[in-house]
């Protein structure tokens, strides 16, 4: 796409095109896609708001422009065999002491949970006490900050007891599950066919449960639907892609099949009513659809890329000291671990931190 662009290649690129939203900043500042406020009304942007999930909308916003329009989601849930666990816990300490607590016996080669651990995956544990990697908004970081770690104190103290540390990726954390090693998972909905060969509906799906009343919040991906600026000088193409957007991403009829066959994870409200209606019916799309309801959108802007580095570089350190040294001696080099992260974010970032 990008390349056409460049080319001008009008006739070979496509007018329309769907990625995550954490696209919007790399392809809207030099001017790669058109935003949709400079050709539709205000009262037609209004409209459209009031159709999605708050969480949907803002993720197609940057800056005072709308990009794009939203049209599935995706965010990790816990999700737990039904044979093990009959339903999600409703604090993260009944999870503990009744699930992972229970299962958790390494001499038998069983443990309380799956988790693929990575700076994307923990984050509902790091936005639960406050903490966050990157806010767009005001362009800081709290890498290093009080309440990012407690979130890693808490991951390492109630979490990583119950794991396979010796292989935290996502292949053999999910292969756990998918034996009956693990009661539960943690997990995005990409996961989902693997799992349904398995369990099929005998799973329950839910929200990470809040800890002591703090609300974990996972990364929220939202599939947009851009349109390129190659379009911009051409009426035709420029309205019959805009028509063709709208119509997408606001046809029950096509949005429903998409829950249907597809299992995507519905953002228009009237998707999420009938899907929260008929919630039996769709044990795996509505299990993750409470958990992207409650999430907050990756940051949409090219410095993001740049702050994912020195962050999955902290998290493997925390993960190597873990599984060489212990609790203990990893609590103790925490601080230190964060500090050096965020002195990087600082420099080769270049974005504020918060501490």
């Amino acid at each position: 796409v990008k390349a056409g662009i460049i080319a001008g290649d009008v006739e070979n690129t496509a007018h329309v095109f769907t990625w995550a939203h954490d696209w919007t900043g790399e392809f809207a500042e030099p001017g790669y896609i058109i935003a949709l406020d400079q050709y539709l009304p205000p009262e037609t942007l209004s409209d459209l708001q009031s159709q999605f999930a708050p969480v949907a909308f803002s993720a197609v916003q940057l800056g005072l422009h709308v990009y794009g329009l939203p049209w599935a989601a995706e965010a990790i849930a816990l999700i737990c065999n039904k044979a093990m666990v009959s339903s999600i816990p409703a604090t993260f300490s009944d999870l503990e002491n009744n699930v992972f607590k229970k299962f958790t016996n390494p001499s038998k080669g069983t443990y309380g949970l799956s988790y693929q651990i990575d700076p994307y995956h923990i984050y509902p544990f790091i936005t639960a006490f406050g903490g966050y990697y990157y806010d767009e908004t005001t362009d800081t970081s709290a890498f290093n900050s009080t309440e990012t770690y407690k979130g890693i104190e808490f991951l390492l103290q109630h979490v990583f007891p119950y794991l396979y540390t010796s292989d935290l990726g996502g292949e053999t954390q999910l292969k756990l599950f998918t034996d009956g090693k693990t009661p539960c998972i943690i997990t995005g909905p990409w996961n989902g066919p693997r799992i349904r060969e398995v369990y099929g509906n005998n799973v329950v799906i839910g929200p990470i449960p809040d800890i002591d009343g703090k609300t974990p919040k996972p990364f929220v991906g939202i599939k947009t639907l851009w349109i390129t600026s190659l379009v911009k000088n051409d009426p035709n193409r420029l309205y019959g892609s805009l028509l063709f957007a709208m119509w997408f991403s606001l046809n029950d009829d096509s949005l429903k099949l998409l829950v249907d066959k597809f299992g995507y994870i519905p953002v228009k409200n009237s998707i999420i009513d009938y899907v929260s209606a008929n919630k039996e019916k769709y044990v795996y799309v509505y299990g993750f659809l409470e958990s992207v309801l409650r999430g907050v959108p990756m940051p949409k802007v090219p410095k993001m890329s740049c702050v994912w580095d020195p962050v999955g570089t902290a998290i493997n350190a925390i993960i190597t000291e873990y599984n060489e040294k212990g609790l203990q001696a990893t609590l103790k080099d925490l601080t230190n671990i964060l500090d050096s992260a965020a002195a990087t974010l600082a420099t080769k970032c270049k974005v504020k931190l918060v501490s």
